[in-house]
């Protein structure tokens, strides 16, 4: 069982270090998962995404290197990519279907199906810190880690979707995710 008061104080106690800007969370990602940028425009469904607005996008990042992904994906994650991979095995892409143009954007969705990159995806809407994100494909140590850097400033902006409440069960989230990733020590 969570001791969500315990947190919470450690949280009250930190508060004021938890609010990161767009640039030291990109850093941190770069650090943590030896990420890279690449262009919003190799991502061809991203325009159409419902959860960012692809004019605020302004970073996106690469987690391929085959070390870092080892450690970051869980077993339950692993098992997924190994049967996506026997699926797309079985029932291949035909690639003589696709536009020439679409093949590098037909290869980034297979590895990221397939467990040989994750993609993240920035949004800013004040140009300081980051509104909102995604994270392709299933990855909660990724999620749990940006998570962490970012609803700090939500919060302290005014700009979170909910209160900084220990009753609320997304705070309860963030507090858990702070503390899994050592935002609280």
């Amino acid at each position: 069982m969570i001791d969500y008061t315990k947190l919470y104080k450690k949280y009250l106690y930190k508060k004021n270090e938890l609010s990161f800007t767009k640039e030291v969370v990109i850093e941190k990602i770069m650090k943590k998962f030896n990420a890279k940028s690449f262009s919003k425009t190799e991502v061809l469904d991203l325009i159409n995404d419902d959860q960012l607005e692809y004019s605020k996008i302004f970073e996106c990042l690469v987690i391929d290197d085959p070390q870092v992904l080892l450690g970051t994906f869980s077993g339950k994650e692993k098992k997924y990519h190994k049967e996506e991979l026997n699926d797309n095995q079985d029932n291949p892409l035909d690639f003589k279907k696709i536009k020439k143009a679409e093949w590098s954007y037909n290869r980034l969705l297979l590895d990221e199906q397939e467990g040989r990159r994750i993609d993240i995806f920035l949004e800013s809407k004040d140009g300081h810190y980051i509104s909102e994100f995604i994270v392709r494909d299933r990855c909660e140590k990724v999620n749990s880690y940006l998570n962490a850097l970012i609803v700090g400033a939500l919060i302290q902006t005014g700009k979170a979707e909910y209160p900084a409440d220990i009753e609320n069960e997304y705070f309860q989230y963030y507090l858990e995710n702070l503390n899994k990733n050592n935002f609280l020590n």
